[in-house]
């Protein structure tokens, strides 16, 4: 049986869909995948445009004697992926397959345009449906499966949680019949190159599924409702971990960055980590990024051994500071807790890259009280720091988009939530603030306690004294700007001369030469 599996995401990591292609070619199938990204311009256009004629032609092309076609989908995406289907169905006819979280929380809705909606992690029923749909069996009562028949949406309940993780294969990184979008222009065959090209030189994987908290604007807060009885958190063994990496090692020798991309990685226990820290230390030394941390359970036990096992970079949520809607949001956090874990990232700063804070904007619910409250938070943490700045979005079946739905916020999911790029923060004066903020912290410096208090003072704001203030911070990021930038350039160049690479320095030079000429 001939299955193709599409991503229409700006990566090519999809841990999901490799994963299911390695469980299908477990089952003898002939599995193909075709990876979708495209770069903007305009970065807002993102979940608005659809994909280029000649690109569906390549897809359908490629597509050709498939028994299935299954496209991987999460809700920014839902455009993308009606469009992808339509002409699978118009051209091909092949049944077609949506999976990912959106199918798993609105399976009626997609399968207005998909023929089979998958709820949940789908391992184990895509084999039994491919199983079934070779044998030539009714495949509509397959768990975990959301089909129709004759016209009939067939709404079947969610597959108990596969618990034994190490059970499940490693996903699929050979190139054989994978195909990606080069230059928003043509699908080409997969090779080392074009991996290294869109990979961006890391592996993406994930050692825990699930998460513990269930925080109200989170798919999360869905999932979990979905497995009231069953244990939601399962980890993967260590030497589970390490196996997967030693592979991934031998198939891309450069590879520079091993990512986690799990909810919250630190739910593994001390002994744990200082397992895995040994091992990875001793067999895989890449550097690691784990972008899922919370500041509940940041300890210095906990960070001390990835450190010193290659850990690079780390991404925490704060989301805000303000105790109302750390309440509303339902975070396992208190700002103390923010203050402790920024301060212990903080003691590693020579050997870890700046860690990410991510912060929400734009909720209806929070008032310029709440955001000063989070500003000052923010101006308390030692630099440097990255912000990460995101647009409150509300998620279908989220405790906020109910909220937001029954208060009138919500007119047209389609508009206001599929279309919606969580990046597009509301340009205020406030808002402001926190992108200022971030162009200091980032280069080490910082904006004191004393003239946030300033530039958020509602007598200053009243007489705009603020705007005084705003762009004299504005005026002294230039001699610093410019210090960071050459600082960076010198690094980048010794480290290149060190790995005997001079092919950034020779093109950094031709830009500047071509630079030249079109002055003169």
């Amino acid at each position: 049986m001939k299955v193709t599996l599409i991503s229409p995401y700006p990566d090519v990591g999809s841990f999901g869909l490799r994963t299911i292609s390695s469980c299908l070619k477990k089952e003898n199938c002939d599995v193909q995948m075709i990876f979708l990204p495209r770069f903007f311009t305009n970065l807002s256009r993102h979940f608005i445009d659809r994909f280029e004629n000649r690109t569906m032609d390549e897809v359908v092309e490629i597509s050709k004697g498939s028994d299935l076609v299954g496209i991987s989908l999460m809700t920014n995406y839902f455009d993308n992926g009606v469009q992808i289907t339509q002409r699978i169905k118009k051209d091909l006819n092949i049944p077609v397959m949506w999976g990912g979280i959106h199918p798993t929380i609105r399976p009626e809705e997609c399968l207005d345009h998909a023929d089979i909606a998958c709820l949940g992690e789908g391992e184990e029923s895509v084999v039994e449906l491919v199983r079934k749909m070779k044998a030539g069996e009714n495949y509509h009562d397959v768990l975990g499966m959301c089909s129709k028949n004759q016209g009939k949406p067939i709404i079947n309940g969610t597959r108990p949680l596969p618990q034994d993780l190490d059970s499940i294969p490693f996903a699929d990184y050979a190139f054989s019949k994978h195909f990606v979008l080069d230059n928003n222009k043509t699908i080409r065959p997969m090779d080392a190159e074009l991996l290294q090209k869109y990979g961006d030189k890391t592996y993406t994987t994930m050692c825990i599924r699930g998460c513990p908290f269930v925080c109200t604007y989170c798919c999360n807060n869905t999932f979990n409702t979905l497995y009231p009885k069953e244990k939601r958190v399962r980890k993967r063994s260590i030497d589970n971990i390490i196996s997967e990496l030693l592979q991934v090692k031998n198939l891309w020798p450069s590879l520079e960055t091993i990512r986690f991309d799990d909810d919250e990685f630190f739910v593994y226990t001390v002994e744990e980590i200082r397992e895995f820290s040994e091992k990875y230390k001793a067999m895989i030394g890449v550097p690691l990024s784990i972008p899922g941390i919370t500041p509940a359970t940041m300890t210095r036990e906990k960070l001390a051994p990835l450190v010193d096992a290659g850990l690079k970079y780390v991404r925490i949520g704060v989301q805000s500071g303000s105790e109302r809607a750390l309440k509303l949001y339902k975070r396992p956090c208190t700002n103390k807790q923010v203050e402790k874990a920024a301060t212990i990232i903080n003691e590693f700063k020579d050997k870890l890259d700046p860690p990410a804070f991510d912060i929400i904007l734009d909720s209806p619910w929070e008032d310029d009280n709440d955001l000063v409250e989070t500003l000052m938070l923010l101006t308390s943490l030692p630099a440097p720091f990255f912000l990460s700045l995101f647009s409150l979005t509300f998620y279908p079946a989220t405790y906020l988009y109910d909220k937001a739905k029954s208060e009138g916020l919500i007119k047209n999911d389609l508009e206001d939530v599929y279309r919606k790029f969580y990046y597009g923060c509301k340009k205020t004066y406030l808002n402001g603030l926190f992108f200022l903020l971030n162009e200091y912290t980032v280069r080490g410096h910082r904006i004191s306690p004393e003239m946030m208090r300033l530039l958020t003072s509602k007598s200053l704001i009243k007489l705009r004294i603020n705007w005084l203030l705003y762009y004299m911070l504005k005026l002294q990021l230039i001699p610093i700007v410019i210090i960071h930038r050459v600082s960076y350039l010198l690094r980048g160049a010794v480290n290149d001369l060190k790995k005997g690479d001079w092919h950034r320095i020779i093109r950094f030079f031709t830009k500047q030469r071509h630079a030249a000429y079109s002055t003169e």
